[in-house]
């Protein structure tokens, strides 16, 4: 398929208001469709420019980390200018956290919560089918001189439609996989498809950014009552480790959790790892806490 085809396909998709909203390019390879984009909107790009690749050769995670971009990706990035305070620039990574996680339900056909396979929030901002990462979100805001507002923002998205023909990396191989089977009937139109279900709802989600997409994040979440380990600056190494139990999402999407010495605590930034066994004994019910 070629790039002007996957575009077509992929606005074919979308409703009329979508349509106009959105300004889609489409290009075989690209370093990463974020860092290109965060250029494009310095130099004066229209509000809704869409970027997407087959595959990135300098693909960005959180944390300035490396993501893994091959062939059997859909790697996407849009420019968002929306009038929202800095402080709230966390509702940019969530809102298009649930925006993915229910087009990749209804692109692949789940429809049950209880199901493995319905798409599920790693806090903050991972994608997770039948117990492995298929997706991750990276949003980048560049704000105002004095901080006093928001200028714009590049909104990231990774899936993996299929596994790479050499596999994942040896890092990842044991926590990744793929929506399809490189055979499935539907991948051919699957990346388009489920890249204007996700337009679709980015424009519902964000045109008035705002937290009423809580209680489908809370619902979807894939940590609520297991046991992580929490690394609040963000370092992987063992210095700053905790294990706690996950209690639930508060409302400004904060992760809640008890430590093992019975503190509860809210985690609003770092890193947390769910531990092998994964289960954790909470003695109440998931909590809520504004």
């Amino acid at each position: 398929m070629t790039d002007q085809m996957m575009a077509d396909r992929i606005t074919s998709h979308l409703d009329e208001e979508s349509r106009k909203s959105y300004r889609i390019c489409v290009m075989d390879e690209m370093t990463s469709t974020n860092t290109v984009l965060k250029q494009m909107a310095s130099d004066g790009a229209p509000t809704g420019t869409v970027l997407i690749a087959c595959r990135q050769t300098g693909g960005r995670g959180r944390l300035g980390r490396a993501f893994h971009s091959p062939d059997g990706g859909l790697y996407m990035s849009i420019l968002v200018r929306p009038e929202i305070a800095p402080a709230d620039a966390l509702l940019l990574t969530t809102s298009t956290a649930v925006a993915c996680a229910e087009a990749i339900d209804t692109v692949c056909g789940y429809r049950d919560m209880d199901s493995l396979k319905r798409a599920k929030i790693k806090w903050v901002n991972d994608i997770y089918v039948n117990e492995k990462k298929v997706c991750g979100i990276l949003a980048e805001s560049v704000f105002s001189v004095d901080g006093s507002r928001l200028s714009h923002a590049v909104i990231g998205i990774g899936i993996n439609l299929i596994k790479p023909t050499e596999g994942f990396p040896s890092s990842i191989a044991a926590t990744a996989d793929a929506l399809f089977s490189a055979h499935d009937a539907v991948f051919d139109d699957a990346g388009p498809l489920l890249a204007a279900q996700i337009l679709f709802r980015m424009r519902r989600h964000l045109l008035c950014p705002c937290r009423d997409h809580i209680e489908e994040y809370r619902a979807r979440s894939f940590l609520t009552g297991r046991r992580v380990a929490v690394h609040p600056r963000g370092s992987l190494g063992d210095a700053g480790e905790r294990i706690a139990s996950v209690l639930g999402i508060d409302d400004a999407f904060g992760l809640i959790v008890r430590y093992e010495n019975g503190d509860e605590a809210i985690v609003r930034s770092g890193e947390v790892i769910l531990q092998e066994d994964g289960t954790a004994q909470l003695g109440a019910s998931p909590v809520h806490i504004k």
